[in-house]
């Protein structure tokens, strides 16, 4: 089923109705869970939806009150049905034909394909489309380093940006005193991870439940990148990226 057939026995429906089931829609067939305005405007566009010039879709999806969902804000602002919008949607639009398992994980990775794309920094997403290449061909163990390495190189960026060398030198030095003196960029290289996590926290760059849930993403790379017997699943890989992407990107 295409997108313009699902939304044509609700021509008649208001603008927020037919948003919704768009988002529906490239939830269940792209496995696409999260939408920028821009997005859902680009898919009504190929749906050849009159009028859509005219539509204030931020406007209407803030006024959905419970059916949604957002994170973010001005053009990175992103939106998310709730579970009471999936039930909303299904109970005025036309059944969704169920996917089969394969083309549902195409679909997943499809979605996180899309989240990637939007990451700025070139060589971040460089080494976050190499985990989700290696999460497609199930090379889980490859794809948790891949992500952690373009998370790195995030903080590192944030780091550099946020603060100067001294205040680096500093925070590092206070919880391991025989820390590099921080003079250039590539010096934040030389922290191990963990000092790397703290000093973030220190300056303001991550809070604090951030820096915990990065000690765990850290955790997981670390029993990933060396010989061990841990076998991470899809699901857990898969998480993995998007908590990473969602949370830093």
């Amino acid at each position: 089923m295409k997108l313009i057939e699902y939304l044509a026995p609700l021509k008649n429906a208001g603008q927020q109705p037919r948003i919704l089931a768009v988002m529906l829609f490239l939830e269940r067939t792209r496995g696409q869970t999260k939408f920028t305005v821009a997005e859902i405007r680009a898919a009504l566009v190929d749906a050849r939806t009159t009028g859509i010039k005219g539509w204030n879709i931020a406007s209407r999806l803030s006024s959905a009150r419970d059916r949604v969902h957002s994170t973010g804000s001005g053009t990175t602002r992103v939106w998310e049905l709730t579970d009471t919008g999936r039930a909303a949607v299904e109970a005025f639009a036309p059944p969704l034909p169920v996917e089969a398992p394969g083309v549902a994980k195409q679909s997943e990775v499809a979605a996180l394909r899309a989240q990637v794309a939007t990451i700025q920094d070139a060589e971040a997403r460089a080494f976050a489309s190499e985990a989700v290449d290696c999460l497609e061909v199930g090379a889980h163990r490859a794809a948790i380093v891949f992500i952690w390495v373009a998370a790195v190189h995030e903080i590192q960026e944030r780091i550099w940006s946020a603060s100067n060398p001294s205040a680096i030198t500093t925070a590092a030095q206070s919880h391991n005193p025989k820390a590099k003196v921080c003079k250039k960029r590539d010096d934040l290289s030389e922290y191990n991870e963990e000092l790397l996590l703290q000093v973030a926290q220190d300056l303001g760059v991550v809070d604090k439940n951030q820096k915990t849930e990065l000690k765990k993403a850290l955790d997981l790379r670390n029993g990933a990148g060396h010989p061990n017997k841990l076998r991470p699943g899809e699901h857990k890989a898969k998480a993995h990226i998007e908590e990473l992407v969602t949370m830093l990107f």
